[in-house]
């Protein structure tokens, strides 16, 4: 049976996500077990995603990629879409 997963909350691209240690749970070049904080590009929403996490691709806060054109994201990291519906409903 093949069922579409829960619609994720809204976060704009240029959001700034502060992640707690149990938020996320791979991410290269990332330390496992500590904050992460990450400009979203984008939200992988892949249909076959599972309801639990999703891929945000993003940059580190001090990346200058606003002046650099078409500057690939510098992280992928995967995160809990329980994390994103907290952050939806702080905002």
């Amino acid at each position: 049976m093949n069922r579409s997963p829960q619609p994720l909350p809204d976060v704009a691209p240029g959001t700034l996500l502060h992640l707690e240690a149990n938020d996320w749970s791979y991410g290269r070049d990332l330390i496992p077990g500590t904050p992460v904080a990450v400009t979203v590009a984008a939200i992988r929403d892949l249909p076959n995603r599972s309801d639990e996490w999703v891929w945000i691709l993003g940059h580190r806060p001090e990346c200058d990629y606003p002046h650099v054109d078409r500057h690939p994201p510098c992280m992928e990291v995967r995160v809990t879409v329980a994390a994103l519906h907290r952050r939806s409903s702080v905002s």
